[in-house]
């Protein structure tokens, strides 16, 4: 039996054992261009496999400005944090803090709140 260049041999939904956790998911492409076929390999950083290969097409269509039948998935695997190659998923991974800006003081309780106040709110920026 001889296969066409896109044609669908399987198509399952994969359900993940703990999708609350984020996870790095490595992809393995075959796209078609304008010039010719690709390989290419891209990291995403999702909750879920599904996830990830949704970002994957939308980055394909924006990027690469192809189409969903031009795309053949190869191979998908779950990365570990330590062996990432994208710079992309490396800025995640890493501990980000994030400053407080502005500090504002509320009431201590119900009683104390009101909806319209005499004078100004004392706000203190760092």
């Amino acid at each position: 039996m001889k296969r066409s260049h896109g044609q669908v041999i399987s198509c399952n939904e994969i359900f993940e054992k703990d999708p609350s956790t984020v996870k790095n998911f490595g992809i393995w492409v075959r796209y078609q261009s304008r010039t010719g076929f690709h390989n290419l390999y891209k990291e995403y950083r999702d909750t879920t496999l599904n996830g990830a290969v949704d970002q994957l097409y939308s980055d394909m269509a924006s990027r690469h400005r192809v189409r969903a039948p031009g795309v053949q998935i190869i191979k998908t695997a779950q990365v570990p944090a330590s062996n990432r190659h994208m710079d992309n998923v490396k800025k995640f991974v890493e501990e980000v803090s994030f400053p407080q800006t502005r500090v504002m003081s509320r009431p201590s309780s119900k009683v104390f709140k009101t909806t319209f106040k005499a004078r100004r709110p004392n706000v203190a920026m760092y």
